[in-house]
């Protein structure tokens, strides 16, 4: 046998075994919620009446956290943008599945102190044992986002004729989908509807698309509230992470959100309040940023915007200080007022931002937000 031939026959084998390889670290994996409709509730949130403006309101609490639920390897190195007393960033547990064990464990110690968000939206969260998180922390409900196997259309007309042609076997866009969304939705009050929407399966960039990412949009009933409250998070395509050139990642970017919008244009229900928050993956771009902003028009209400602009209505309790920190997280919420049912944001805060142990929980820290709720109940002043 000739050396060429010999050689050929050992790239082909070596392929081979890295092929293995990647389909044996990205073995496919989903994450199984309970059915719906789910019944459970705890105490009602207190109602408050105005007499003079004749308002009733509530306050409920609403924590976006990426947990960075990853398979091993892939979170080992990661590190938080947590830096310590000699400037370096902290890192996460390389073990996700005790890693996930133990954000369920912070959060069981919230509801212990009577501190529990009443609202969880969970991004990253892949691993099979996330289910463990709402059963440890004392979430009676909760839904996860779409599967590996539940896919959208190819793609969508949106999509450039290159793009579609240009996609890479190498950086992970031909594998199919290995992972699920990582989505998923925890609360005590009842989830009456769950609506899944995964994104394009081809409009993705890099090793993203190893992921079914997409959006969620959940209708819950709350004690006291008189309509439903629809509830959406979404985790959209990452940027350098993605492996492929920024240009290519920030199409991703754009065709994802304008699928997301499309689909809250024609399943939400408009006359309802909404509540909306996740992984945006914006930080610090002031392209994908701009496009946000651009095509979510006026009715965009953003929290820390929000409390940026009205520091006497809306306490921001954050380690970013500037004037713009909606410009430096990936983690962003907001809200849209229902007919009947208003919303204002009246505190923002940052959570699991220490280290334990000398680790933190996850690479992104938690963003709580609570609101206010009112609705009108009687004419002002009688």
């Amino acid at each position: 046998m000739s050396l060429k031939k010999l050689a050929a026959i050992t790239l082909v084998a070596l392929m081979g075994l890295m092929l293995l390889f990647i389909f044996a670290l990205f073995r496919k994996m989903d994450v199984v919620a309970p059915e719906l409709p789910q019944q459970g509730e705890w105490d009602s949130p207190a109602i408050s009446i105005d007499p003079e403006t004749g308002l009733a309101s509530m306050k409920i609490s609403v924590l976006t956290y990426n947990i960075a639920a990853l398979p091993f390897p892939i979170a080992c190195g990661k590190s938080s943008r947590m830096t310590d007393d000699a400037g370096k960033r902290i890192p996460i547990a390389c073990n996700r599945k005790k890693g996930v064990i133990e954000i369920a464990n912070a959060l069981q110690q919230l509801r212990s102190q009577g501190a529990e968000p009443d609202i969880i939206l969970l991004q990253e969260a892949f691993l099979p044992a996330v289910a463990e998180i709402p059963v440890i922390a004392g979430y009676q409900n909760w839904a996860a986002g779409p599967g590996p196997v539940d896919l959208g259309p190819k793609y969508s007309d949106r999509a450039s004729k290159s793009f579609i042609e240009n996609r890479s076997f190498w950086k992970g866009e031909k594998w199919g989908k290995r992972q699920p969304s990582g989505l998923l939705v925890a609360t005590d009050f009842q989830i009456v509807e769950h609506i899944n929407f995964p994104f394009f399966e081809w409009e993705c960039a890099g090793f993203d698309c190893l992921a079914n990412k997409g959006q969620t949009l959940t209708r819950l009933r709350i004690p006291g509230l008189p309509d439903l409250l629809e509830v959406v998070t979404a985790h959209y395509n990452a940027k350098g992470a993605s492996g492929v050139p920024i240009e290519r990642a920030h199409e991703a970017h754009r065709l994802q959100l304008d699928a997301a919008l499309e689909f809250l244009r024609t399943t939400s229900n408009f006359d309802l309040p909404a509540i909306w928050g996740g992984d945006m993956n914006m930080r610090r771009s002031e392209d994908r940023i701009r496009y946000f902003i651009q095509q979510a028009g006026e009715g965009l209400n953003e929290v820390s915007s929000y409390c940026i602009e009205n520091p006497d209505r809306c306490d921001l309790n954050i380690r970013n200080n500037s004037d713009q920190p909606w410009f430096q997280t990936q983690d962003l919420q907001g809200w849209a007022d229902g007919v009947r049912v208003s919303i204002a944001p009246i505190r923002m805060e940052e959570i699991f931002d220490h280290p334990e142990d000398g680790k933190m929980l996850s690479d992104h820290n938690g963003f709580l937000v609570l609101y206010r709720l009112s609705w009108p109940v009687q004419e002002p002043g009688s």
